[in-house]
């Protein structure tokens, strides 16, 4: 059976403006009932050619039938990108739904908002679709509390993504066989890949209308023409990725070499800088020896000049002996004189 493929925008919109089909493939992934579902008129797609991503967006408002039997209204968004995307156009996006109210029973108000997000390439979690969940607790008891309350559903969300790489091949459950559909193993021909040759032995009840709309999308012309203008788009963003992808790896060579003359001359400073460590040990073990010489020096002129006074004290002893002795001469010849 062939069938369009929906991680294609054109055919992803056409596939849930069915609201019938929307129900099913909304249901399946929140794992909640949808009593009522209408999309809003707010279809955007969102390019960006500095991340090289389009970002398709859906919004629905639903009411739905929680696990506890409850109804509440909510607003459903579905947004879409095949390519690895920037978080903050997806942010923006809830953000901007999060300062718009609706009118409830003639109240403006804020729905709880439902994020899923279907994405064309792998998160670090490598699981088919994951559910980021809440949870209510008391830090003072550590009690996990069922209950909820408006205020904080208003302020928070939980929200629903489906990695379409890491889809199974084999489905079991309700909700793999629904998004068995967009598994990419089902391209049969790499020039016509918005085409997918689905195994009919796959379609029971659970996705017989889901596959039947993809049927009606392959049929269409309208879809045809759409899914040219968006393959020529994705075509350029590809050419556009491969050379930005050269340009990175030509600046990351260049720095690489900087980086490499960098380490270079690094590798010379450090030379130098050990040879003048070098050189300054020589000095101070020059200046060392230079100390110890004068120091040399200096004892030696201490005893030259302590050798000096006693020659002149030992002169200042025989002078004045030689006195001594001429007195006595005097005396003697005195002496005999007389």
């Amino acid at each position: 059976m062939i069938i369009a493929n929906p991680i294609y925008d054109t055919v992803f919109k056409f596939l849930m403006e069915d609201i019938s089909v929307a129900k099913r493939v909304i249901s399946a992934i929140i794992g909640e009932e949808i009593i009522d579902l209408a999309i809003k008129p707010q279809e955007q797609t969102t390019f960006s050619d500095k991340y090289m991503l389009t970002v398709f967006r859906l919004d629905f408002k639903a009411i739905i039938r929680t696990a506890d039997g409850n109804e509440k209204k909510v607003l459903i968004e579905l947004q879409k990108s095949k390519n690895s995307f920037d978080v903050m156009r997806f942010r923006n996006y809830i953000g901007t739904n999060y300062s718009n109210t609706d009118e409830i029973d003639g109240f403006r108000t804020i729905l709880p908002i439902v994020p899923i997000y279907f994405l064309g390439f792998n998160l670090t979690i490598k699981r088919p679709v994951l559910k980021i969940g809440r949870q209510y607790q008391d830090l003072t008891t550590g009690e996990i509390i069922d209950e909820k309350d408006e205020f904080i559903e208003n302020l928070s969300h939980d929200c629903f993504v489906v990695q379409i790489p890491n889809l199974h091949t084999e489905t079991v459950t309700k909700l793999e066989k629904i998004l068995s559909i967009f598994n990419q193993k089902w391209i049969f021909d790499n020039d016509q890949k918005w085409l997918l040759k689905f195994d009919s032995e796959n379609v029971d009840e659970d996705i017989k209308e889901i596959v039947k709309r993809l049927s009606l999308a392959a049929e269409s012309n309208a879809v045809r023409e759409q899914i040219k203008i968006e393959e020529t788009f994705d075509d350029s963003m590809d050419r556009a990725l491969r050379e930005k992808e050269k340009v990175i790896e030509q600046k990351e060579a260049i720095i690489e070499q900087k980086e490499a003359i960098i380490e270079q001359k690094d590798a010379t400073i450090e030379q130098k800088d050990a040879a003048i460590e070098q050189k300054e040990a020589i000095i101070e073990q020059k200046d060392a020896a230079i100390e110890q010489k004068d120091a040399a020096i200096e004892q030696k002129d201490v005893a030259i000049e302590q050798k000096d006074a006693a020659i002149e004290q030992k002169d200042a002893t025989i002078e004045q002996m030689d006195i001594e002795i001429e007195e006595l001469k005097k005396l003697l010849q005195a002496f005999q004189n007389k």
